[in-house]
């Protein structure tokens, strides 16, 4: 029983899935895109050794999700951190990047050479 009510209150949110509704959503504004990527030692170094942001113990990946602002023109990339399957402590993301053009592939490749967290967008 300790070790479900542990494992629940570790990972709260389910970050996941919530992209994954989003994507599938007809009106309003909706995830274009979303992607979930392994986090590199350099990157997750970075990351706990930051002042600011708050502390991810369980996170082994990124989870990249894009969304298309019509009325401004502007694609929204927010990146969280989270474990394999989803889950989060936090439901808010670490990084947003806002962009005239579609940045979301330049970030992906980004997270595959492990310079993500030193890269200014």
């Amino acid at each position: 029983m300790k070790r479900r009510l542990k494992k629940k209150f570790e990972n709260r949110y389910n970050i996941l899935k919530e992209a994954e509704r989003q994507n599938h959503k007809r009106k309003g504004n909706r995830c274009i895109q979303y992607e979930l990527l392994p986090i590199g030692e350099a990157d997750k170094n970075a990351m706990l050794n930051d002042e600011i942001t708050p502390d991810y113990p369980k996170a082994t990946h990124w989870l990249l999700d894009v969304y298309y602002w019509k009325l401004n023109n502007i694609y929204q990339i927010r990146v969280f951190p989270c474990t394999k399957f989803g889950g989060s402590p936090t439901k808010s993301p670490v990084r947003m990047i806002f962009s005239s053009e579609n940045m979301f592939e330049k970030v992906v490749e980004d997270m595959k050479k492990d310079k993500f967290w030193d890269a200014d967008y």
